[in-house]
């Protein structure tokens, strides 16, 4: 069996423009939105109407998943608390549990869906970051994926992230265990 493929994309402050030409060089066919929160107070070109609008226009589809795959879930009880000193008084402030999401029925199924499109067609997930190395889609979703110690599916899966310049950038398991040490 061949591996299934998705890529993944950050709107950045691109125009929408340039974020289609994206996708077209890669000849991605359809756009998941995966923010939990589909606007942007900077760049209004990537509020979930005027997004899917562009992408629809350009001939590609446009799904919204983020109530499913989005990095910021509304279960508190996938945020954890963690403990951090500031001016020598401990201070708390939630993080998510990316571990916990994964393992939550909500996203088993947004995932088991994701799989059934790229299956169909060649798709691309979207959020705002434009690094992918601080975007949910790389520690949640592309590690669910291929991170053998969390992966959520049975099925291969290659993930690439398309990069600002267009280039690709592989996931490998590898990616996500590089702070474990032998010492």
């Amino acid at each position: 069996m061949s591996p299934l493929t998705l890529y993944t994309v950050g709107h950045s402050n691109h125009t929408s423009e340039s974020l289609i030409a994206l996708l077209d060089l890669h000849s991605v066919r359809m756009l998941v939105d995966v923010r939990s929160t589909p606007h942007s107070q900077f760049n209004p070109q990537f509020n979930q109407g005027a997004i899917k609008l562009a992408v629809e226009l350009h001939g590609l589809e446009y799904k919204y998943a983020g109530e499913f795959l989005g990095g910021r879930p509304k279960d508190p009880a996938l945020f954890k608390t963690t403990e951090q000193p500031l001016n020598s008084e401990p201070w708390t402030y939630p993080d998510v549990d990316y571990e916990a999401v994964m393992r939550s029925e909500l996203y088993q199924r947004g995932i088991t869906r994701l799989l059934q499109l790229a299956a169909g067609t060649r798709l691309a997930i979207m959020c705002s970051e434009g690094n992918p190395l601080d975007c949910h889609r790389h520690h949640l979703i592309a590690r669910s994926l291929v991170d053998p110690l969390v992966k959520v599916t049975e099925e291969a899966v290659t993930v690439n992230h398309i990069n600002r310049d267009g280039s690709l950038t592989t996931v490998k398991a590898d990616d996500f265990n590089s702070q474990l040490s032998l010492f």
